[in-house]
């Protein structure tokens, strides 16, 4: 096991997923005690030395969860990966048309989420010493092109957020920063297109990037790790990780 950055309690929201699982494989490896918090159970590998069940499109996390993580030890680095495109919104026609309650939806979960997560958990961020920081999993849809208004919306929304932020947590020693991920080799992404009535081929929109694939889960976990923890000269960033995924496009 390799020593970790200071050690300490790194946070991962979405710790069930294909993405969050990787990223909570990836720091407990590097001697980080890895807490969780998901809607749905992780799996059985997940590493996570405590996890618990919220919904973060709620109002607010629940003091005794809040509690629960304090007790795990002095929380420094929180990588939110919650979130995901929706099938109600993908089916509809006229993009400009999205249901209201269909895009509040998405946007709950995909951007107010990270400001649920933020607000339980900075003061404990604060109450910590050495290096902290948060990291928002973002997406290529942030920089427009892709359709899917509500979920584009919510990512590009995390971006301002880090921009917004980013002074007043530089002052206690806190970064942040959002990392936009490109198309993931994923279970739900797969699940989401059988909903659609296809079947997802990834081969194909991985020749539409500039290198000829799409990313592996472990390849998406290695960029928040690498950008949200293991390089603290890194803060206030966005920072595209979609292997020329959006350059190919344009």
């Amino acid at each position: 096991m390799r020593e970790g950055r200071g050690a300490g309690v790194a946070l991962v929201t979405g710790c069930s997923g294909d993405i969050g699982a990787a990223v909570c494989r990836r720091l407990h490896d590097d001697g980080y005690t890895v807490a969780g918090w998901d809607l749905a159970q992780p799996p059985a590998d997940n590493a996570l030395a405590w996890f618990s069940q919220v919904d973060l499109t709620a109002p607010e996390v629940p003091h005794d969860v809040v509690a629960g993580l304090a007790a795990v030890g002095p929380l420094r680095y929180v990588i939110h990966v919650v979130g995901g495109a929706d099938v109600d919104e993908l089916r509809c026609e006229d993009s400009a048309l999205v249901p209201a309650d269909v895009f509040r939806r998405v946007v709950a979960v995909n951007l107010f989420s990270a400001h649920t997560v933020l607000q339980a958990t900075v003061g404990l961020m604060r109450e910590s010493e050495g290096d902290r920081s948060y990291t928002f999993t973002s997406s290529t849809n942030a920089i427009g092109g892709y359709g899917a208004p509500g979920y584009s919306a919510a990512k590009a929304g995390l971006h301002g957020l880090v921009g917004a932020l980013a002074g007043s947590l530089a002052r206690g020693g806190i970064r942040i920063n959002a990392v936009a991920l490109g198309t993931t080799r994923t279970a739900n992404y797969v699940r989401i297109g059988r909903l659609m009535g296809r079947e997802t081929n990834f081969d194909s929109i991985g020749s539409r990037t500039l290198r000829g694939a799409v990313l592996s889960p472990d390849e998406a976990a290695a960029a928040l790790v690498a950008i949200g923890i293991a390089n603290p000269a890194i803060s206030g960033e966005v920072v595209i990780a979609d292997a020329g995924q959006h350059l190919a496009r344009r």
